[in-house]
């Protein structure tokens, strides 16, 4: 694979791209900061947004307002209750800070008494909470993968594969991590009463084998948690469906319950997957691997769009999404299908504006309440379900630098 970052958008779609940036930036930068200070739907992902404006196009430049939002964030780690988790706790806002130093954007200057108070959590047993990305272990592996080299954070990562390996279970011709009932929302406990495996890159397994073999990459507790990411891989991989071109794994596996091919996504379905997949080979340098989940991804690439389940232009679930996806495979394989799948993933983003509605012309289809019967069409300033998030993907196609946000999807393929 390789890792040099090329602009992916030309010409008028690039312009477009940026010109729809530019609104963007100024519709948030005008906005009351009322949405919190976390990472995936508040000040920490909106301060993200604003670094990568300014770092990209200095031209710009929206006079420090980075730097006041991530302060501002920091502040609530002292001031509010918050969740410790990555996407919606003080954990998300201080991978953030992190983030942000290395783009020369300071707040906090010490976050060691964040790193006790994690390290106190992950050492816990036995691990009663969730383990994924969006609200569990993995995502405080992705911070204390930030904070390394420090001692604690080592400590803390060597918790986390302690938790991991006491939580998994043997499954098929591998391991896999169990989703308990109580775990999971009403709806869905409905039709799984036992519980299952996630195969979703927010909430299961795949983002377990990609901390995994980001750990052992890091040198921490390398034996293990590269004996647990490859009997991971080989559970996914053997759940994989046949002759289902385009939609290869389901959303979950359950005794009993018949496997069904999922959407297009980054949450679930097959480009999140895979992306998770394509990280634990770089990581683990696994040329078979890479191989496998590059042909399965471009599978999907030509999934027509019809059947990919997209409605609106979100992070999560939407086009930019999955055109941040493809262009992240395209960045690391040269291969001309993810070039072109996510050319057309941005193009649909950007016809989805309209000017006057909602958020600089994006609305986005969800729920206030997590419940299918308030589903809508409403204005959303979010990271990863709104337009901070669309921002964030069209800028990363429209300029040649890597972007360093994307982590927090576990979508940054290690060099």
């Amino acid at each position: 694979m390789k890792n040099n970052w090329t602009t992916l958008l030309e010409g008028s779609l690039r312009e477009q791209a940026l010109g729809a940036v530019n609104d963007i930036a100024q519709v948030l930068q005008d906005s009351q900061p009322l949405d919190g200070p976390t990472l995936s739907g508040g000040l920490a992902g909106r301060a993200l947004f604003f670094a990568e404006v300014e770092r990209g196009q200095p031209q710009l430049a929206h006079g420090g307002h980075a730097e006041r939002l991530i302060h501002q964030a920091a502040l609530a780690i002292e001031e509010q209750p918050l969740l410790p988790w990555l996407h919606a706790g003080f954990a998300g806002i201080a991978w953030s800070i992190e983030r942000l130093n290395t783009l020369g954007v300071h707040s906090l200057e010490d976050m060691d008494e964040i790193d006790e108070v994690l390290l106190g959590i992950t050492s816990r047993q036995p691990w009663g909470g969730e383990y994924d990305l969006i609200r569990g272990l993995v995502g405080l592996g992705v911070y204390a993968l930030e904070r390394l080299p420090r001692p604690m954070a080592t400590q803390c990562l060597e918790a986390i594969v302690q938790r991991l390996e006491e939580r998994s279970t043997r499954a098929g011709p591998g391991l896999s991590w169990w989703t308990p009932p109580h775990h999971l929302p009403a709806h869905q406990r409905a039709l799984y009463a036992e519980g299952y495996f996630n195969l979703g890159a927010a909430h299961g397994v795949p983002s377990v084998v990609a901390l995994l073999a980001l750990i052992a990459r890091a040198g921490v507790a390398e034996k293990k948690a590269r004996e647990l990411a490859t009997g991971g891989v080989r559970w996914m991989l053997a759940n994989v469906l046949p002759n289902s071109p385009g939609a290869r794994f389901p959303s979950c596996v359950a005794p009993g319950v018949e496997l069904k091919p999922c959407r297009s996504a980054w949450c679930y379905g097959d480009p999140g997957v895979v992306l998770c997949l394509a990280v634990t080979a770089q990581a683990l340098g696994d040329k078979d691997l890479e191989k496998a989940a590059l042909d399965i991804a471009r599978e999907a690439a030509v999934r027509p769009v019809e059947l990919a389940g997209v409605r609106d232009a979100g992070i999560c679930h939407g086009s930019a999404g999955l055109g941040h996806i493809y262009n992240r495979l395209y960045q690391v394989s040269g291969d001309a299908t993810f070039k072109d799948a996510a050319t057309g993933w941005f193009t649909r983003t950007l016809q989805m504006r309209r000017p006057g509605e909602g958020v600089a012309g994006f609305l986005f289809w969800s729920s206030p309440t997590g419940q299918d019967k308030d589903l809508g069409w409403f204005a959303d300033k979010s990271l990863l379900n709104g337009v901070t998030g669309t921002g964030l993907a069209l800028l990363a196609a429209a300029q040649p630098l890597s972007p360093t946000w994307d982590g927090m999807l576990m979508a940054s393929i290690p060099a």
